[in-house]
């Protein structure tokens, strides 16, 4: 007996097997960063559900398009579940760097602010962010992404703390913020960053940032970076202000 499947039955087939392979690929990267069987099998749970393109994400609608009773799960591995977040990000950002690495490749620097209906989120303050269109209470975090032709992957992140948020060593206690988190302004936190990227080697033509990271200061920290990886990281392009180099 001869079973004749329609192409995009097949194509469906193929496509179904490749994902599979990508995210168990993707989690035995990290295995080890997780010591539990349990925060393993929930990482590969999770981002599965992330990548399913929900209208909004958050531990309530994951929950439910994994069949979980609630959200318990999931928030206990976000907030209390042990594992090496550090360890997971550079391995990731070294993983997205290999795909999408390329001879013109660019270091994007940019903050988003996340609403909050409470200051008890850790940095939550009444601050300016571009993705609510004014002051508002938020998070603001920094973040660090790396484009090229093929695509664009975020690879680096850094909470920013207001000069106030950062002094309340109440708030920092109830928080669990580490004593070696300080206040820092944008610039100071993007140029943690691009040291990161600088000692994982990754290859950039530009660093392309806002008019907010245009002090002299940075610019000067990429020109230094600049030094040390010969023809990898150069200064600041910022279309807003400068035209785009020639050369």
């Amino acid at each position: 007996m001869t079973t004749n499947q329609s192409p995009v039955a097949v194509e469906a087939t193929v496509t179904e097997a490749i994902w599979r392979d990508a995210v168990g690929a993707f989690a035995g990267l990290v295995a080890d960063c997780f010591p539990r069987r349990e925060t393993r099998s929930t990482l590969r749970e999770l981002t599965e559900a992330v990548l399913m393109g929900l209208e909004r994400i958050n531990c309530w609608t994951l929950a439910e398009v994994l069949g979980h009773p609630g959200p318990h799960r999931l928030q206990h591995f976000l907030s209390r579940a042990v594992w090496d977040h550090e360890a997971v990000r550079t391995r990731l950002a070294a993983f997205a760097v290999d795909q999408l690495a390329d001879g013109q490749a660019v270091l994007v620097v940019d903050e988003t602010g996340d609403a909050k209906s409470s200051t008890d989120a850790v940095g939550a303050a009444q601050q300016y962010s571009g993705a609510l269109g004014g002051i508002g209470l938020c998070q603001v975090a920094v973040h660090f992404t790396y484009a090229g032709t093929a695509g664009n992957a975020l690879i680096d992140r850094t909470l920013y703390f207001t000069r106030d948020w950062a002094a309340d060593e109440e708030r920092r206690l109830l928080t669990g913020v580490p004593d070696e988190v300080v206040f820092a302004t944008k610039p100071q936190l993007a140029s943690v960053m691009l040291e990161r990227a600088r000692i994982q080697g990754f290859p950039a033509r530009w660093v392309a940032a806002d008019e907010v990271y245009g002090g002299r200061d940075l610019r000067m920290r990429i020109r230094d970076l600049d030094g040390l990886t010969p023809g990898h990281l150069h200064p600041l392009h910022m279309p807003s202000r400068d035209p785009p180099p020639t050369a």
